[in-house]
């Protein structure tokens, strides 16, 4: 284990959605010396290839293989020397845990699709192995084995929607709330994680954004006025607001790493996935505590401005 006393585990479904949601955060906490551990559940070998020149890579087999590249550029772009593939001992760094019951080494990527609403819902047809079909108790184990290694002082992941109701997001976020759990537990080097947080959004802050990007660059995404995806929470049940603006640079460098996912606006400023929505690139990154206590120094909103605090 590491000698320096802060120890955080951040938990994804899929590369690009570490940098994405916390990348900021991820990237100020490794600059001041913390032990930063990303565990990511697939390899997001389902996703929507954007740019024409990288279509050729819309295959599941081939898109795995290549989004594991693009999140080990990402993660050289945040500073994070310590990545895992949830069960797979052939991780960078130490191993996670052992091999999975069915013989794999890494879950699949369950896919998704859209209601006809355009709401996100479960594939029709998820592969096999696919990572929202598992059972929980069986990768929140392998979690388990990880936090008491580790023995981090925070663990992040999502929200009960998963941010936007993927649902490999979803089960991401049982996974790890029941591995929080069993590694309090199980064993003889049982660790009950102090801190506990979800990455979520402030809903006032969130329309603001929304309603500013559309009258200065025609925006016509989400609705500011309608309805948001999960991750974006009333106002007071923010309790944490990390101010990582300082490393916004290297959050844009590791969302130019996911190049099959991401697609940067010319001034860097948002981004957009395959569903062409603009999004702003943040360096004030927000989450809600779920477990523990909040602590240390307050902005002037009266939250926390420390995970570790």
């Amino acid at each position: 284990m590491s000698e320096n006393p802060r120890r955080i585990v951040l938990v994804h479904a899929h590369p690009d959605d570490e940098t994405i949601g916390n990348g900021a955060t991820m990237a100020k906490y490794a600059a001041e010396g913390a032990q930063v551990t990303l565990v990511t559940c697939t390899r997001g070998e389902q996703g929507e290839v954007i740019p024409p020149e990288l279509a050729h890579l819309q295959h599941p087999d081939r898109l795995g293989d290549f989004r594991v590249g693009e999140l080990a550029a990402a993660m050289t772009a945040l500073g994070i020397s310590d990545h895992r593939f949830l069960g797979d001992p052939t991780s960078p760094g130490r191993p996670a845990a052992a091999v999975r019951a069915d013989g794999g080494t890494v879950y699949a990527d369950s896919g998704m699709a859209y209601d006809h609403e355009g709401v996100v819902v479960p594939s029709p047809n998820p592969p096999p192995g696919a990572f929202a079909l598992t059972d929980v108790e069986e990768p929140a184990e392998r979690l388990a084995d990880l936090l008491r290694e580790l023995k981090p002082q925070v663990v992040v992941g999502y929200e009960p929607g998963g941010g936007y109701g993927h649902p490999d997001h979803v089960h991401a976020h049982l996974v790890m709330m029941r591995g929080v759990e069993l590694a309090a537990v199980q064993g003889p080097d049982a660790w009950a994680v102090p801190k506990v947080y979800w990455s979520v959004l402030p809903e006032t802050l969130t329309r603001q954004a929304l309603r500013l990007m559309r009258e200065n660059s025609g925006h016509t995404g989400l609705d500011p006025d309608g309805r948001l995806p999960s991750m974006v929470v009333p106002d007071e049940q923010v309790t944490t607001a990390i101010d990582a603006t300082a490393f916004t640079p290297a959050k844009v460098e590791a969302l130019r790493a996911h190049a099959t996912q991401v697609l940067l606006s010319p001034n860097d400023a948002s981004f957009a996935l395959s569903n062409q929505i603009s999004q702003p690139v943040l360096g004030l990154e927000f989450y809600r505590l779920v477990r523990g206590h909040t602590g240390g120094v307050r902005d002037e909103l009266g939250r926390e401005t420390d995970l570790f605090a």
